[in-house]
């Protein structure tokens, strides 16, 4: 063993657990991630909190670029998509100019992902709270893409969203089958939310796409390092191809 391997970096939620169970199996061999935590006054699920993570991105990015990742991931599907509408790519182009290298969020992730299966109307499921949910629904609103009907756990905590098993997710889901038959794909939200195991079940049983936050971040990064994704066996989305942006150091 040696470390002769391509690696990119994730910054994730101090209370996320999702992130570094479903990423490492799904990986390309010679592909590694490494990961470290951001740091939030409390678990509780409000803008202000995830907001305030933004406030520890200057010592987790310096302390994980001395990894040398190729690409960095802002890992957090709310905490970038509540800085504002139209302003997801903010906090990657933040972590790009501080290590020097290339960076996404989530959220940036999952408008590329969503283009990629030319999903325009979508069913959203989520762990978050009403006004996180509202807020998600104009963000994708924003970028053309129509939330048809949605439903969510409500969850107050991170530590309630771990309680959340992926079953109970597919579950939900699956409650909706009606009103799914009217989108072009399905979207679970929250990147410490499990679900990349039921994926492949869901599509079958729905006969749509299915999208995670987590497979939408692993697909970007991917597809930015140059990395074929056809082989994995996570949905559909793994065997498309699309452009992802991604914020560079500026000169």
């Amino acid at each position: 063993m040696n470390n002769q391997v391509r690696r990119f970096g994730v910054l994730a939620p101090p209370g996320n657990t999702a992130l570094e169970r479903e990423l490492p199996p799904l990986l390309p061999a010679g592909v590694v991630s490494n990961h470290n935590r951001l740091s939030r006054p409390g678990a509780s699920i409000t803008s202000d909190s995830l907001l305030r993570m933004a406030e520890s991105i200057e010592r987790a990015a310096h302390d994980l670029a001395q990894a040398y990742p190729e690409v960095i991931l802002y890992g957090c599907t709310s905490g970038s998509f509540l800085a504002g509408i139209g302003r997801e790519a903010e906090v990657a182009q933040r972590i790009a100019d501080l290590t020097k290298i290339p960076s996404l969020t989530t959220s940036t992730a999952v408008i590329a992902a969503l283009g990629a299966l030319k999903a325009r109307r979508i069913f959203l499921a989520t762990p978050y709270p009403d006004d996180i949910n509202l807020h998600e629904i104009a963000f994708l609103d924003h970028y053309g893409i129509a939330v048809s009907k949605w439903d969510a756990f409500r969850c107050q905590t991170s530590e309630a969203i771990r309680e959340v098993s992926s079953e109970q997710v597919a579950d939900l889901v699956l409650q909706h089958r009606d009103d799914i038959k009217a989108c072009d794909a399905v979207f679970i939200s929250c990147t410490n939310l499990l679900a990349i195991d039921q994926i492949t079940r869901l599509e079958r049983e729905l006969d749509k796409p299915v999208m995670s936050s987590n497979q939408a971040s692993l697909w970007a990064v991917l597809q930015h390092m140059g990395v074929a994704t056809t082989g994995i066996a996570a949905g559909h989305l793994f065997s498309c191809s699309s452009p992802v942006e991604i914020s560079r150091p500026r000169q």
